[in-house]
């Protein structure tokens, strides 16, 4: 019994995966919807302050915001296409093509490529699992208790929230960056520095898009749960 429920937690774990990696992927499919999100933060105000005050390039302020949406894409097929052409992303200001992104920012978003190329695949393993291994149990007439897994996930769940309420989400975020970048790129950048964070008013970005595929995954999950137990509950009749 012990190692039967073992291997659904382990199933509906890799399930949870994979359903967020279908949130991530159906959001990276339209670009995270960022003209959506440059409204709601506000960025283009955003911009207004802090692009004049960029040390390296500049004239980013002049542009209007089918332009800023224009760049912001174009730096996500980049990270999501192994970070090819990150370096040819440009715009025009005062009839003169400049970089959006110098040296350090190049580095950082090829890192972050490299990182995709990993995530990707590892998420969509854990659902490729998840459904051979859940296949395999429901075959052999073995179903979750789902008091047990219940108790097992919202624990986890209880887990991780307090961990993410005590430290705080902005620290979580940045001490991932410190454990998953090398130590000699950069990825911290102050908006005086970096078109690219200022583009994204970073990190209030990430938050809604990081909510928005948290949102999407778990209502794929939730879809999946009720899918398993309204079949549980057929069979066992």
């Amino acid at each position: 019994m012990w190692l039967r429920q073992s291997l659904w937690f382990a199933v509906l774990i890799c399930a949870l995966v994979g359903s967020l990696t279908a949130g991530w992927l159906i959001q990276a499919a339209g670009n995270y919807h960022y003209s959506f999100w440059y409204d709601w933060y506000d960025i283009g105000a955003h911009i207004e302050r802090f692009g004049p005050q960029n040390r390296y390039i500049h004239g980013l302020e002049d542009l209007s915001k089918d332009e800023h949406v224009r760049l912001f894409n174009e730096i996500s097929v980049a990270v999501h296409h192994q970070g090819q052409g990150l370096e040819y992303i440009r715009f025009v200001s005062d009839g003169v093509s400049r970089p959006l992104l110098h040296h350090a920012e190049i580095v950082h978003l090829q890192d972050v490529a490299n990182l995709i190329d990993i995530l990707l695949p590892a998420g969509v393993g854990m659902a490729v699992f998840a459904i051979i291994a859940g296949r395999g149990l429901l075959r052999r007439r073995v179903f979750p208790d789902w008091r047990r897994q219940g108790a097992l996930l919202g624990g986890l769940a209880i887990l991780l929230t307090a961990i993410l309420l005590i430290a705080g989400p902005k620290s979580v975020f940045y001490q991932l960056h410190v454990w998953i970048f090398p130590d000699n790129h950069q990825w911290f950048f102050y908006y005086q520095d970096s078109l690219m964070s200022t583009l994204m008013k970073a990190p209030l970005l990430f938050g809604g898009i990081g909510a928005a595929i948290a949102a999407g995954g778990i209502l794929i999950y939730a879809a999946l749960l009720g899918l398993l137990i309204l079949w549980q509950r057929r069979v066992m009749r």
